[in-house]
């Protein structure tokens, strides 16, 4: 059996708002040492809303990577120390404008493992009441209620591109009826 990976050192070499560059230095099984980036992103949120029984929101906002509008479900990064439901409840209020009064665990998964610290929480909200919170000052965002169908279809087609809305829509899909 080879030797594990054993880490050595972490630093920030750059940090902005809530982003920051770190270097990980690590030895490998075979005992070389290797310097690997990663983008400090931490905790994010994606919450499948259901305004009614099969109807779900979604916001629209300007992604300058994509340099388009990008259909996504309510989400978005947690605050230093929040827990995931507690920051899923949070941008749910901020982006969808509703609050829920259940809310669901559906999966979590690291969007890229290689190069990005973010785990990505993933809920499904019922029992919504509107109850919006100010948006982020950068965040224009419109709303829309559109069939869960619908939503399931952008992320399939390509229309959802961002990948925390369409794990979210695709996990659900294919496990609806655990849930």
């Amino acid at each position: 059996m080879p030797a594990p990976w054993t880490a050595l050192a972490s630093s920030i070499r750059w940090s902005q708002g809530k982003l920051s560059l770190r270097e990980d230095g690590w030895r490998l099984p075979d005992g070389r040492q290797r310097v690997y980036p990663v983008l400090a992103v931490g905790i994010t949120v994606g919450v499948l809303g259901f305004v009614e029984p099969d109807r779900i929101v979604l916001v629209r906002q300007f992604r300058h990577l994509a340099r388009a509008q990008s259909w996504e479900l309510p989400g978005g990064g947690a605050l230093a120390g929040e827990a995931p439901e507690v920051a899923a409840q949070r941008e749910l209020r901020e982006e969808g404008g509703y609050r829920a009064e259940e809310l669901t665990f559906l999966t979590r998964f690291w969007p890229c493992n290689a190069y990005l610290d973010e785990v990505a929480w993933c809920y499904v909200a019922r029992g919504l009441t509107p109850d919006p919170l100010p948006a982020d000052d950068d965040e224009f965002l419109e709303r829309a209620v559109v069939p869960l169908t619908d939503a399931v279809h952008m992320a399939l087609e390509g229309e959802i591109t961002e990948s925390v809305s369409k794990v979210t829509l695709l996990q659900y899909a294919l496990t609806r009826e655990r849930h």
